[in-house]
């Protein structure tokens, strides 16, 4: 059976997919073969592929080809970091896939799949219609749109119902989405979310595709007794697995907010009085006084407005707060049965009962402390959070994804330092799996960066300091001369969101022949505007070097401000506390960290095989005297280097058609 899986396989790539415009790549054929065995031999699979590569295609066949030869069918999981690419799978990659298998009668039916998210991304029959009615009742013009909108959700078949694709705003869709499901609700019986979770949980489906902290937060609930999100399925596969370290600190984090114990408070409030209500107001206000302390005690520095959003501080739980805390969960069990007796509704006591369980969850974690990384953070509302990761994330990580006995092809195009996957391993968990179970491949670009790729540093910048006025002119002068020289077609990458916006603004009217796009925090809408645009120039974050495909010669000219050096934060010192020698840390952290994630910006530049690029690093930890310098052109794929200016312009006038120098209409929406 396996043989003959491999020979379909091989068939599939050297007779079938070539008759459909998929030329074959050895590359992708061998990433292909790999996985199948992969799926066969029940294995860890480390798959890097870069990009051009075609990964996605890779493991959809080696799926397909291992379960038409198995004697079960059963799912396969795909987990993905980015909504881009669930959409790619299920509006590209599987129905090409499927069309091709079908026409060749290798299957008899079309691949199947369906995306899994979490509730809140669905709509809630309940409270759209609650909500629906109330707006009609304001009989205003403006709504008009927002109503039929609202009529073509409530029209919408069963499968239909993920909020992600309507045209609404996030208020809207907070107000419609599935909250809390119960028995009383009178969709009940009709509810459409519930028969769609029903489906799910068949075997109907050839892919259960969802994001990393989905599937994390099923391998959790799991742990602690809750049901399972997904059916049984004989394969996982982790795609964009450069991510899944970041969803796994989410997921496995404990975040206690300022505003849980508020909200309980208010929660438990009644409006009339009658006998015990002076028990009630004393708990609850014992409960918000000890709260207050504590976030009083541990705030630090990030009391105050002063301090920016997303601060850090790392803290040490004290015995004092330990009292507090103590004290608060003693309040919090206590809060749910005097409120029920003062106001006679079990109903909602159950809901106020639920909440004080999840907050004292959540204080029994920071109680026994003393295995976990603590930190006190400023959120996006500018109110406070304590958090806490286990200090062995690794090792959970291995007892719950990877030693479970089941195949995982984990992939990425930037996976490997230097060819070798061990900072990865070490930062999964993986590290922890017998080395009789794990498999490692590597599979270059097969774009010609050679030809296609410049790679430009110039020698006369000073050292990276953001707040070194000389430094910002340097940088503002050179992003000047290369736009100039690349006619646009521009990313510029920045570390800093304060650089990024100051380079911006001091650029925007020497820059005024070309549309500029300024991207802030969360704003991908920008990227639609700015690849309409044709010549623009796009300011932006890091999150842009690692979600956005802009193939073509809309983006031309890649800048990189400065290197992506990791950010210190409590999860780093902690593990920065672990090296006795700085340099050892330094080497086997600090510097992957940076240079995976200066390969995931690269892999924007050239998105296709005709692509042309010129790539730029602006930081002199680069140049020819740099410390990283040997480093970042030994990760980076090979193509001429040069700190001259002149050669940037001729690489773009002899590799461009002459309609990338013409001037575009550019209109703003």
């Amino acid at each position: 059976m396996a043989k003959s899986a491999e020979e379909l396989l091989i068939y599939l790539f050297d007779e079938i997919l070539p008759k459909h415009g998929m030329n074959l790549r050895v590359k992708q054929k061998e990433l292909s073969l790999e996985m199948l065995r992969v799926l066969q031999e029940n294995k860890l699979a480390l798959c890097e592929a870069e990009v051009g590569t075609g990964k996605t295609h890779a493991y959809i066949l080696a799926l397909t080809v291992h379960n038409i030869y198995s004697d079960k069918k059963i799912p396969a999981v795909i987990s993905t970091s980015t909504i881009a690419l669930q959409k790619a799978l299920t509006e590209e990659y599987i129905p090409q896939i499927s069309g091709i298998l079908l026409e060749h009668h290798i299957i008899d039916k079309p691949l199947s799949f369906v995306v899994r998210k979490g509730k809140r991304h669905y709509v809630c029959d309940s409270r759209l219609k609650i909500y629906e009615t109330s707006i009609k009742k304001l009989q205003r013009e403006v709504d008009a749109n927002l109503i039929l909108e609202l009529a073509r959700l409530r029209e919408q078949e069963f499968d239909r119902i993920d909020l992600d694709d309507a045209v609404l705003t996030p208020y809207v869709k907070g107000r419609i989405n599935v909250f809390r499901c119960n028995k009383s609700c009178p969709y009940s019986l009709l509810c459409r979310f519930m028969n769609f979770k029903k489906k799910c949980m068949t075997d109907n489906f050839d892919f259960q595709i969802t994001n990393h902290n989905y599937i994390l937060a099923d391998l959790i609930g799991q742990k602690q007794g809750r049901k399972p999100l997904f059916p049984g399925y004989g394969a996982m596969v982790f795609d964009e697995s450069h991510k899944l370290i970041d969803a796994a600190r989410q997921m496995y984090s404990t975040v206690w907010d300022e505003q849980d114990a508020e909200f309980i408070v208010g929660l438990s409030e009644v409006n009339r009085r009658t006998t015990g209500m002076d028990e009630l107001t004393v708990l609850r206000s014992q409960l918000a006084e000890y709260n207050r302390q504590i976030f009083d005690r541990l705030a630090g520095d990030l009391a105050g407005n002063h301090t920016r959003e997303g601060s850090r501080i790392e803290i040490v739980i004290g015995s004092m707060e330990k009292i507090y805390i103590r004290h608060m969960a003693k309040a919090l069990e206590q809060l749910p049965l005097s409120y029920q007796e003062n106001s006679g509704q079990k109903m909602r006591m159950q809901g106020l009962k639920k909440r004080c369980q999840e907050l004292t969850d959540k204080l029994t974690v920071f109680l026994n402390s003393g295995n976990s990384i603590c930190w006190m953070e400023k959120r996006e509302n500018g109110r406070l959070a304590l958090c806490a990761v286990p200090m062995e994330l690794e090792q959970v990580l291995f007892r719950d994804i990877w030693s479970r006995p089941i195949p995982v092809i984990i992939t990425s195009g930037t996976m490997s330092v230097r060819g070798d996957f061990g900072h990865f391993k070490r930062m999964t968990g993986l590290s922890f799996a017998a080395l009789s179970r794990i498999m490692e491949t590597s599979k270059p670009s097969p774009f010609d960066f050679q030809s296609n790729g410049l790679l430009y540093i110039p020698e006369r910048m000073p050292f990276p300091n953001i707040w070194d006025d000389s430094y910002i002119q340097a940088v503002m002068a050179e992003i000047l001369q290369i736009v100039s020289a690349t006619h646009g077609h521009t990313l510029i990458l920045f570390t800093s969101y304060w650089l990024m916006e100051r380079v911006f603004y001091g650029l925007k009217e020497q820059l005024s022949d070309y549309p500029l796009f300024l991207m802030g925090r969360g704003r991908l809408d920008v990227i639609s505007s700015f690849r309409r645009s044709g010549n623009g120039v796009l300011f932006a974050s890091d999150s842009a070097g690692e979600e956005i495909d802009l193939a073509g010669d809309i983006l031309s000219s890649l800048i990189v401000v400065k290197l992506p050096f990791p950010v210190p934060d409590p999860v780093m010192e902690y593990q920065r506390n672990l090296y006795e020698d700085f340099d050892l840390y330094r080497r086997d952290i600090i510097i992957p960290e940076m240079l995976i994630k200066l390969r995931q910006w690269f892999g924007r530049g050239i998105r296709r095989e005709k692509d042309t690029a010129v790539f730029s690093i602006l930081d002199s930890r680069a140049s020819l005297r740099g410390r990283y310098r040997a480093e970042i052109l030994n990760t980076l794929p090979t193509m001429p280097v040069t700190d001259r200016l002149m050669d940037v312009a001729d690489f773009i006038i002899r590799k461009k058609a002459d309609s990338y120098f013409m001037d575009k209409e550019w209109e703003e929406e």
